[in-house]
């Protein structure tokens, strides 16, 4: 008779697999909403997490525990909740991921203050209450020693903690106020991210309110994606970062009190023809489905990120007080009227504000201002008194944008046209194979006689293009600064055997571009009836007002040296900088073709030719040359750009 074989015991109980079991996969915002607690000690809002609350901080939370990203770098203002989301990162680190884990603040007694004040209280809540040790003597001020892991706390002034201990995680919280050096060794910040060269896992987070140019997180932030917060228009939905241009008042209300109590400051919609007012509600509403865009990239209106750079591991994100939903936009107006006067508070008000660094000299051109240039002559049309074309092309990821600019004598400009198009057949049949009719009727039309090609990116295709139109095109690269001269060439091509230049091979010319933004700069502020006034056609878009506006040149002081120098940087509008590098190149061009050096017919010393005279490929005068498309590639019949 058969029998019943005894039931198998199970290998595990249910405890011994409930302790077992693997953690369940969260990310730093869904734990701190599921686990977090905030005190009442150090919140206005005690109880539990809602990321919710800040929906601008849940990408830079779930940043931490992407395995792809490996530096974080948060530049921000007062009042965003970014301390408060840096917790909730060491609090996941401790309940979810432990490792080592080293914070690190200006000073030790800061960073004593910390352990007690904030760090303590978030560990001794229930949640992670389990992960506290059994021996209060485990808790010291500067040195946790938690269940599965420590976590160290340092000033950066003290070199010995920074260096004493390998560590996984490190913090460096208000990096803007550290001190240049840590005793006699290198900066606190690469002291501390020493640190973590032994983790493959390893996480660093700067987190900082910003100071000046030569801050530690302004250096961090450019060195990183550059985030910014992008938000739809509840009227047009066009996609922008906020600015604060756009945060208007009533022009006659100057009393900064009047304006808080009577919330009289609105939002106004960046989109050109919308104009939308934005109360705070509907900001909030709008930050509630903004998205993080990395620099170079777009929203389309289906909310999606196009044109990405290529993923960093390294992210940045830039926090405004606009985003946060604590601070109001009229208090926001009243705090900048409050603080303009003096140049202490209104330094304040930039960094803890707007978490822009504080510049000391700024020299901008504005878009409104441009637009009064705008003249009689439409778009596309040569004005009389012109005598020459030139062109600048700015090569982006996926579109290409071009300016075409008339000179005359004394260098008076016309902006001829300036468009954005999708494809390089496009971008020849308007510069190579147009010639651009006159305004009022009369007189031959003209070509553009040089045009320069930004060769930074997408540059085999420039160098194609440029290889095909070789006597009317150059291959360039801009250059923060050239020493004695605004442009400088160099042979790509030589000869395999003497290594010389070839007489017909392709050349790269790098351009001063702070030298000729220099120059625009002079020329735009030029008064109408100066001899270089420089000008626009009746139509200029707002989008190329914009982006000739959107750098300002700034004094920069090094904290280390005290020496400043004078460098052209991002401005406070966020706008991209395309048609103010088309113009860069063409005026590079116009300098190649000695137009400055225009006479009257009559005057001495008649000078126009170019340089160098011969051209690699385009020998002789370019006054006898026609637009056709010639050079050696073109009559052996290569390349994709000669029909």
């Amino acid at each position: 008779m058969r029998t019943r074989r005894a039931a198998r015991r199970p290998l595990f109980s249910p405890a011994e697999r409930q302790a077992l079991a693997l953690p369940e996969a969260l990310t730093v915002s869904a734990w701190a909403d599921r686990c977090r607690l905030l005190d009442s000690r150090a919140s206005a809002e005690p109880g539990p997490w809602r990321t919710s609350r800040v929906p601008y901080l849940r990408e830079v939370m779930d940043s931490f525990c992407d395995p792809d990203v490996e530096h974080l770098t948060i530049m921000k203002a007062a009042q965003v909740g970014g301390t408060e989301a840096v917790l909730n990162m060491v609090g996941y680190a401790v309940d979810q991921d432990p490792g080592p884990l080293l914070i690190v603040l200006p000073r030790e007694v800061d960073a004593a203050a910390v352990s007690n004040d904030r760090l303590r209280p978030m560990l001794e809540a229930v949640t992670l209450a389990g992960h506290l040790p059994a021996s209060p003597q485990d808790l010291h001020h500067l040195e946790l020693r938690l269940d599965r892991m420590t976590i160290y706390l340092a000033g950066a002034n003290s070199p010995a903690a920074l260096a004493s201990r390998p560590c996984r995680y490190v913090f460096l919280d208000e990096v803007d106020k550290y001190p240049a050096f840590s005793g006699r060794e290198a900066d606190p910040v690469h002291l501390a991210a020493e640190r973590t060269k032994t983790f493959w896992n390893r996480r660093i987070v700067e987190v900082s309110t910003p100071t000046t140019r030569a801050g530690y997180v302004i250096q961090s932030y450019e060195a990183s994606d550059r985030r910014r917060y992008q938000v739809p228009c509840p009227k047009c939905g066009a996609w922008q970062a906020f600015a604060f241009p756009r945060l208007k008042w009533p022009e006659d209300v100057r009393d900064p009190e009047q304006i808080r109590r009577g919330a009289l400051a609105w939002y106004e919609c960046a989109a050109e023809g919308c104009g939308a007012r934005w109360g705070d509600q509907a900001r909030r509403a709008a930050v509630a489905r903004g998205r993080w865009v990395p620099e170079g990239a777009r929203v389309n209106p289906a909310g999606e990120i196009e044109d990405a750079p290529p993923a960093s591991g390294h992210r940045g994100y830039h926090l405004p007080a606009f985003l946060s939903p604590w601070v109001t936009l009229s208090e926001i107006a009243a705090k900048f009227l409050e603080s303009r006067p003096e140049v202490r508070r209104f330094m304040n008000f930039v960094n803890s504000w707007l978490a822009e660094p504080w510049e000391e000299k700024v020299e901008e051109s504005r878009p409104e201002i441009l637009s009064a240039r705008a003249g009689d002559y439409p778009a596309g049309s040569v004005p009389a008194g012109a005598l020459v074309l030139t062109a600048g092309v700015d090569v982006q990821k996926g579109c290409l944008y071009f300016v075409v600019r008339a000179w005359g004598y004394g260098e008076e400009s016309w902006l001829v046209r300036a468009a954005r198009v999708e494809s390089w057949e496009e971008l020849i049949r308007a510069m190579f194979r147009t010639s651009y009719p006159r305004h009022p009727p009369g007189g031959d039309p003209l070509p553009v006689r040089l045009a320069c090609l930004d060769s930074g990116y997408r540059t085999d295709e420039v160098y194609e293009v440029v290889r095909a139109w070789l006597h009317v095109s150059r291959a360039v690269k801009g250059a923060e600064h050239l020493a004695g001269m605004p442009y400088r060439m160099s042979a790509l091509d030589r000869d395999a055997r003497t290594g010389r230049p070839m007489p017909s091979g392709l050349s790269l010319w790098h351009v001063d571009t702070s030298y000729y933004k220099d120059k625009l700069a002079r020329l735009a502020a030029a008064p109408p009836d100066d001899p270089a006034a420089w000008h626009l056609h009746a139509e200029p878009a707002q989008e190329y007002l914009d982006q000739f506006c959107a750098e300002r040149k700034i004094t920069e002081r090094n904290k280390k040296t005290g020496r400043t120098r004078e460098v052209w940087t991002q401005g406070t509008s966020q706008a991209p900088n395309h048609y103010l590098d088309c113009e860069v190149y063409a005026a590079a061009a116009a300098e190649m073709l000695r137009v400055a050096a225009l006479r009257r017919p009559g005057e001495e010393h008649q000078v126009f030719k170019p340089d160098p005279p011969r051209d690699r490929g385009g020998r002789g005068s370019w006054l006898g040359r026609n637009n056709s498309g010639g050079g050696w590639i073109n009559r052996e019949g290569r390349g994709r750009w000669l029909r």
